[in-house]
């Protein structure tokens, strides 16, 4: 149950236009409005075989076997939005066997980082008037940490940047398949993470990622890049 815990707390990170480590795609659209609450809406798809990674490395419940275990994830997260008290209008739903979506309105996200043990001095996340900027680097992944302890757990802590730094993107895959078998690698490799914001104004300017429309930007970057961390994850976007 703790482990599964831990889960739900790494699905909270996503939702908070953080990372994740599983194999899956992400895609997190977050709208700022000029006015009152904001509005984010996602897709969440995890791959077969990550979910099979997951549940051999996860405490057998027998409370809950016969729930699986994305379902108990995603069912524990709608109930800790439901409580945040920076959320509102939160709704989730199940659109196959491992893919999901949902939507909810905040009024400060940056305040919902803080509170889920990034702390008050966190460096993660700034949100300006008029700006966004995100930046993750092995100088901060600290901070990461209690927002997603999941990242701190004995299984899957070997597979972060903490015991990857300096490792290659060859190396590293070499490893995922002499651990996990075969389909570890391809699996990764397609996992990718994008983000869409949406600005009450039109954009002015903007680093990493690409301005798709007047008033949307798009930062996306692959899975790996966050499990090795061998570069800052960082962009900032501004109207």
């Amino acid at each position: 149950m703790k482990r599964r815990n831990q889960i739900t707390r790494l699905l909270i990170a996503v939702l908070a236009s953080l990372v994740l480590v599983s194999g899956c795609t992400i895609t997190e659209n977050i709208s700022f409005k000029q006015t009152g609450y904001h509005y984010s809406d996602f897709d969440f798809t995890v791959e077969d075989f990550f979910i099979a990674v997951l549940e051999d490395f996860s405490e057998f419940d027998p409370e809950n076997e016969d729930i699986p275990l994305m379902d108990k994830a995603i069912g524990d997260f709608e109930k800790a939005l439901q409580y945040s008290p920076t959320t509102r209008n939160v709704g989730l739903k199940k659109l196959d066997e491992h893919s999901y979506e949902g939507v909810f309105e905040f009024s400060n996200l940056q305040r919902l980082i803080t509170d889920l043990g990034a702390g008050e001095n966190q460096s993660l996340l700034d949100i300006g008037e008029h700006s966004m900027t995100f930046f993750l680097s092995m100088d901060n992944y600290d901070q990461l940490v209690p927002v997603i302890p999941f990242l701190a757990d004995e299984n899957f802590e070997a597979f972060g940047p903490v015991y990857n730094q300096g490792l290659s993107e060859a190396d590293y895959l070499e490893m995922i398949s002499f651990m996990l078998g075969e389909e570890g690698p391809p699996a990764i490799e397609r996992s990718v993470i994008t983000l869409r914001v949406n600005t009450p104004k039109e954009i002015t300017s903007f680093s990493n990622g690409k301005k798709v429309a007047q008033r949307v930007y798009e930062f996306s970057f692959p899975l790996i890049d966050f499990l090795l961390l061998a570069e800052p994850i960082t962009f900032t976007v501004r109207w």
